[in-house]
């Protein structure tokens, strides 16, 4: 039974993805291309891949395993290239970093111009992405290296083949309307008050709903946004408090007043996580960019430090 890789490949970004259409736009083929090179990686198996479900398909046990099998190979054809770059220690080709804004426009950006200086032929291009959708992306090898958060009281566990590289700590500040002369860094005296907060699923609104927990009361959530901007516009309208990591408090409101927590250790760490090594090494151009990322430490805004 002889099975082609570029088959398998299409597997794999259906077993991430969900579906044969999301496969479809990310391997930049029709769903029809896809669903016939599933057709024929069946021919070769010998056996059923997938089964229809309502409108999609899923997985059939074979299929699930197959699908196992197709990350080990794309992982073993990934350290192949990468061991053959090192071998010739060439620092060359295309790295795509997905990351969440605060730390694209604070850590990122510094880091690829530092790798890109030091090695001319480094192409270092950054997305936005969330956490989630950044995982599939960076087990499909759409993406290279995503950066991700960790908050004290929300703990974030890598998957199996995906390990973590620390860049430093960014703490968290209570943000408060300035005319509401509130901000005295304690959780408890905000517990009658009403909050905006990031979207629940997120990193960021878990972390806000928790701490409040912690701190003896269920947060009154009244406005939601993704963006840390447009949290501090919402708190400047007076509309409510929030909790924002330093990193997003690059550019606040005269209206808005930022206090260091009461518990200083409370706060989020940033991370660059990779595909495992696997059977070789990284490929020397992620290294490079790893080397750069983990040098720099994480600032501390200047609003944050006005406030200390």
């Amino acid at each position: 039974m002889d099975l082609d890789a570029r088959r398998l490949r299409v597997l794999h970004e259906v077993n991430l993805r969900g579906s044969v259409t999301a496969a479809a736009a990310v391997l930049h083929v029709t769903p029809s291309a896809v669903s016939q090179q599933l057709a024929q990686l069946e021919r070769e198996a010998g056996c059923d891949l997938l089964e229809r479900s309502g409108r999609g398909v899923v997985l059939t046990q074979a299929g699930t395993a197959l699908a196992r099998h197709a990350e080990d190979v794309m992982r073993a054809l990934e350290g192949a290239s990468a061991g053959l770059a090192a071998a010739r220690e060439l620092v060359v080709g295309t790295v795509r970093v997905g990351s969440f804004p605060s730390a694209a426009g604070a850590l990122v950006a510094p880091a690829a111009a530092r790798a890109r200086r030091r090695h001319p032929d480094l192409d270092v291009r950054v997305s936005e992405v969330e956490d989630h959708p950044g995982l599939v992306d960076l087990r499909s090898t759409t993406l290279d290296v995503l950066i991700v958060q960790e908050y004290d009281h929300v703990p974030w566990q890598p998957p199996d083949g995906i390990e973590r590289h620390r860049l430093g700590a960014d703490p968290l500040y209570v943000v408060t309307p300035r005319a509401w002369d509130c901000g005295t860094g304690r959780l408890t005296e905000l517990a009658d008050r009403p909050w905006v907060a990031s979207h629940a699923g997120t990193p960021c609104g878990r972390a806000t709903v928790q701490a409040c927990r912690d701190a003896g009361f269920e947060p009154d959530i009244r406005h939601r946004a993704l963006e840390f901007a447009l949290l501090l516009d919402l708190v400047a309208a007076e509309l409510g408090v929030a909790l924002i990591a330093g990193l997003g408090l690059r550019h606040v409101p005269r209206e808005v007043a930022v206090t260091p927590l009461d518990r200083p250790g409370l706060k989020r760490t940033i991370f660059a996580a990779t595909r495992a090594a696997g059977l070789g090494p990284r490929r020397p151009a992620i290294d490079a960019l790893l080397a750069e990322l983990t040098k720099l430490p994480v600032p501390v805004p200047s609003a944050a430090r006005e406030a200390d």
